[in-house]
């Protein structure tokens, strides 16, 4: 057993295009060893044929060189023998690619090496052959496919089969080998079977140490590849944007977060400057190039994406350094803050209401009684007594004010007054073809066209009565902000990622940006003897039913009001909380303002 330690297996990270486990060097180092083997079979292979064709000139010129009537005898030898190296070679080829039969190759490939050599230099003279070199030959492809161990045995080998060679030639045993003294004979053995020797010591050492650098190499890119995929999966899995921006002010990177927040792809931001791709960045970027410091500073700003949807963006920079050509570079971290700063404004609103509730409740309670007391005396008054026409007109006045004064305090009064929903199951598009029908005859309607999309089935668990004051509401608003020229009024109920959902949609003219953000704000209106009180009322109606609620709004491109119920709440008999809480908590981002079309 194997005292090594194991490696680790990598860290797994779950995003998407992430990894897991070991990185594939340690997964699969059989199958990257055996590749590396074939190379090397496969490069002796071709140094092999190379020189057999070298070899195969050198016969020639050998041939030719020599008397006519020993050239017949030998050439057949010759060319059988490089005939036979070819041959070899092809089967080399296409035996390579089954694996199962890699080693078997090798040793083969050895062993007929040493007989090639041998019989070679056998048929060209012996201890007197040019072709004894060629023994180096062998010993070196053991050594390179074979290491240490193959270098020594490819070496004892062949100096065998030399030995065998040399004792032919001394015994005069072979007709084709010249005659050679004994003395001679065993100082040419020697020579040759030292320098065989010194090479294998020598390739074998080379073989070895080529062997554990290869190895230590592949590891070494084995960790970078981890640490390179490492940190590409911290990257893809930062959910804050990041983008490095090179001093020229180009973007070079752009991680997968900040492709979804901006909307972008690597083509319409990766070699593209900076104030291009995120244009809301210029001042900030611009005092930044002007005075870098290491301190820290965040900005905000709005950005329109791609899609045309206005967001909040919080952003910093930071100096990248480490590089190697010491290129001023800098990093932009970023994110969508867009839910925070509406979070932000619910509860600076909630705030508002409540202390615009509990005022609004003392102060109905306070001035209703001696309205009450004023209205009944003008109307003693008028019946009691003569009065000239021109103070009849004066005292309807007086009982017009005061009638419009006691609908402004029941508005106080539903707004600050605790009451309980009676929630039933019910079919929204029945709410709201109930309350277009009290519409049908309206002023305000006659010169708009009304769409209704209100298919059965979209049911939800809501008080009816409030939620019809919600849809009176936002039809009334509506038919104002289209009126005297009239428009077109959309109302549709759907089943949305299985919540039902009411939306309405007018052709007006549109409400500005800093208009938007106060349309929930108690008193506040931009219509002539509006209360103020209309969307304050149903923000507490809604939030009470823990709905979400979406307007969406630009100057000239109408208004649209998405209301998002929650698919269940039968059983529940809450309060209805008038600019506080107090019952169904909605979730945080209930009540969304959005500009910029979507």
């Amino acid at each position: 057993m194997s005292s090594a330690t194991p490696r680790p297996p990598a860290p797994t990270i779950h995003d998407t295009g992430s990894f897991t486990g070991a990185p594939p060097a340690y997964v699969d180092s059989a199958r990257l060893e055996a590749n590396d083997l074939a190379a090397r079979v496969t490069l002796v292979a071709v140094v092999r044929v190379a020189m057999v064709t070298a070899v195969l000139a050198l016969l020639i010129v050998f041939n030719w060189l020599n008397p006519p009537d020993r050239v017949a005898d030998v050439e057949t030898w010759q060319y059988v023998l490089i005939a036979t190296v070819y041959a070899a070679s092809v089967v080399y080829g296409g035996l390579l690619r089954v694996r199962r039969l890699l080693r078997p190759l090798v040793h083969a490939q050895a062993v007929l090496d040493a007989v090639v050599v041998s019989v070679l230099v056998l048929m060209t003279g012996g201890t007197e052959s040019i072709f004894t070199f060629t023994y180096v030959f062998a010993v070196l492809g053991a050594s390179l496919t074979l290491y240490r161990r193959g270098g020594f045995v490819a070496a004892l080998a062949v100096m065998l089969l030399y030995g065998v060679i040399v004792l032919l030639q001394v015994n005069r045993s072979v007709a084709v080998l010249p005659r050679v003294e004994a003395s001679q004979a065993l100082l040419s053995y020697f020579v040759q079977a030292l320098g065989i020797a010194s090479v294998a010591v020598l390739a074998s050492n080379l073989a070895e140490r080529a062997r554990v650098t290869r190895r230590q190499l592949a590891e070494k890119e084995s960790d970078l590849e981890q640490l390179q995929e490492l940190h590409a999966a911290i990257l893809r899995s930062l959910p804050a944007g990041l983008l490095t921006v090179d001093g020229d002010g180009v973007v070079r990177y752009v991680n997968e977060a900040a492709k979804s927040i901006l909307r972008v792809d690597d083509e319409r931001s990766v070699g593209r400057p900076l104030l291009e791709v995120v244009p809301a960045m210029h001042g900030p970027w611009s005092r930044e190039l002007e005075r870098p410091t290491d301190r820290r500073e965040r900005f905000e700003a709005e950005h329109q994406r791609s899609d045309g949807l206005s967001i909040r963006v919080g952003f910093s920079f930071a100096p990248l350094s480490g590089g190697e050509r010491d290129v001023p570079s800098v990093i932009v971290v970023f994110q969508d803050v867009t839910d925070i700063v509406r979070l932000k404004e619910a509860v600076e609103r909630a705030e508002r209401l409540a202390t615009v509730g509990k005022f609004a409740a003392g102060l109905a309670h306070e001035v209703r009684n001696p309205l009450a007391s004023m209205c009944a005396s003008i109307d003693v008054l008028q019946s009691a007594l003569q009065i000239p026409e021109p103070m009849q007109r004066l005292m309807g006045n007086v009982v017009r004010e005061a009638e419009r004064l006691n609908r402004l305090i029941t508005d106080f009064l539903a707004f600050s007054r605790p009451r309980k929903l009676d929630l039933k199951d019910v079919d929204l598009g029945e709410l709201v073809q109930g309350v277009l029908v009290m519409f049908e005859n309206d002023e305000l309607m006659q010169r708009s066209k009304i769409e209704q999309q209100l298919p059965l089935g979209v049911r939800a668990s809501v008080d009816a009565d409030l939620v019809r004051q919600v849809i009176w509401n936002l039809v009334k608003n509506a038919g104002e902000a289209m009126a005297p020229q009239g428009g077109t009024l959309k109302i549709e109920t759907a089943m949305e990622d299985m919540q039902p959902i009411l939306r309405v949609k007018d052709t007006g003219p549109g409400i500005a940006p800093d208009r938007l953000r106060r349309v929930f704000d108690p008193f506040y209106t931009t219509k002539e003897g509006g209360s103020g009180l209309g969307l304050a009322i149903t923000y507490s109606i809604l939030e009470a039913h823990g709905a979400q609620m979406g307007i969406e709004s630009s100057p000239g491109e109408g208004t649209t009001v998405t209301v998002r119920f929650r698919r269940d709440l039968a059983g529940l008999s809450v309060d209805v909380p008038q600019g506080t809480n107090p019952g169904v908590s909605p979730t945080t981002d209930d009540f969304e303002i959005m500009t910029g079309a979507t």
